[in-house]
């Protein structure tokens, strides 16, 4: 079989006929030829979901999200969780610096019947007593590095805390605390990693070809379970492409469909990540049922009771990882105050050692079967994401028009986004 530099070439056979489907990869490709037709002023037509589309689960997820201009990767998110998890109760914070609305992408997925909160204008927050902790401070080119970034995470801490006591109130349960660019993923061995001989969770854990969700494995999990948050270990997925696979381990139900493309969705295009023994700082989920309106310490240690003061959980035995993707450049830029630039993108591509991972591919066959068809997955995830690639185009010509900010003074406030 011949394969195209770049890209993969994938025969199958549908209905008994044999169709080519080349779906191409390259870091470097502009995938706006998949978007015409699409305004950014018109977003997707959705179609009816399948009536029984909830997972069958001992129970279900909520989570605790803050967006500012995902919305080219939020359909993605909401998919995946919706499916592994499954996620049936979510609050949004959309962060007040925001040049979009992902208000359409979630509407679409409460009508598939998840229960969706939105918090706008920074309607949760909480005064602190320092100057940049307000909720009327204004930032501007003179504004150091430090409050910018104190600023932000007292931002998070508060909506954290808010968030949580919401869903206590609903008495909800196992919460996840993660970002729009991370996927909570099983923990599965790596091929040069030798599978422990322990009986615990993490060596039983089924390929991911199972129908087993999270939910159970979370209800049969050998965890303290006195503990009320568990922090898993995360892993950065470098934006190096797909090249080499075979297509057999892409969604088939979706193959036969002429609009898909498989680099629209990170966790299909981008399998090379940090090695198990290299993690960045965890993050976790917490019992919202058990929280006691406490603050919270940070995004990668929500609770000290759950990992102490060790950001870096041991991985060895846990069912559960985190994904961290970087994604596609389309995805990583953002309009307004914002300084990433390429540079900033590349650099957090350098990363030295990493290993292939194809854990992330079946969840998408699952999600089709849920929703009704290769045509309501094209709906909620595809079309999303290129109205919302066109959105964030124009957006970023708007903003390099108007000249607003001194972007040489704020290159060196990176680390407020990263």
């Amino acid at each position: 079989m011949s394969r195209p530099k770049g890209g993969i070439t994938v025969y199958i056979s549908c209905l008994s006929v044999v169709i080519l489907a080349a779906i191409q990869f390259s870091l470097l490709a502009d995938i706006t030829n998949k978007k015409e037709g699409v305004s950014p002023n018109d977003a997707p037509v959705i179609l009816k979901a399948n009536e029984n589309a909830k997972p069958t689960a001992p129970f279900s997820f909520s989570a605790c999200l803050i967006l500012k201009d995902d919305n080219i990767i939020l359909p993605e998110w909401l998919a995946y969780h919706y499916t592994v998890l499954p996620l049936d109760r979510l609050i949004v914070g959309v962060d007040s610096l925001s040049h979009t609305d992902p208000s359409p992408i979630l509407d679409a997925y409460q009508k598939l019947g998840m229960n969706i909160t939105t918090w706008k204008n920074d309607s949760f927050w909480k005064n602190g007593r320092e100057p940049w902790a307000k909720k009327k401070f204004t930032i501007t080119n003179t504004t150091s590095y430090d409050d910018l970034r104190r600023r932000k995470r007292h931002r998070q801490n508060v909506f954290y805390e808010v968030c949580l006591q919401k869903l206590h109130d609903e008495n909800r349960t196992w919460t996840m605390m993660i970002d729009a660019d991370e996927y909570l993923a099983f923990n599965y061995y790596d091929d040069s990693e030798q599978k422990s001989t322990e009986n615990n969770t993490r060596s039983q854990l089924l390929d991911q070809s199972s129908p087993v969700t999270m939910a159970d494995v979370v209800s049969k999990w050998d965890i303290d379970p006195k503990l009320p948050c568990v922090t898993f270990a995360r892993y950065l997925f470098v934006s190096t492409d797909t090249q080499d696979d075979d297509g057999k381990d892409l969604p088939q139900q979706l193959l036969c469909h002429p609009d898909f493309n498989a680099a629209l969705f990170h966790t299909l295009r981008y399998r090379q990540r940090n090695p198990l023994k290299s993690p960045q700082a965890g993050k976790s989920i917490l019992d919202a049922s058990r929280y006691d309106r406490s603050p919270i310490d940070n995004p990668h240690r929500v609770k000290r009771l759950c990992t102490g003061y060790n950001v870096f959980p041991d991985n060895k035995i846990m069912p559960f990882r985190v994904h961290h993707y970087v994604g596609s450049w389309e995805a990583f830029r953002s309009p307004g105050f914002d300084p990433r630039g390429r540079s900033y993108f590349d650099k957090r591509n350098n990363v030295g050692d990493t290993v292939r991972d194809n854990t992330m591919s079946a969840w998408l066959d699952k999600f089709t079967t849920l929703v009704g068809g290769a045509e309501k997955v094209i709906e909620m995830t595809q079309k999303f994401r290129l109205h919302a690639e066109l959105e964030m185009e124009r957006k970023i010509l708007e903003q390099q028009q108007q000249q607003r900010y001194d972007w040489e003074k704020l290159n060196m406030k990176t680390a407020y986004w990263a």
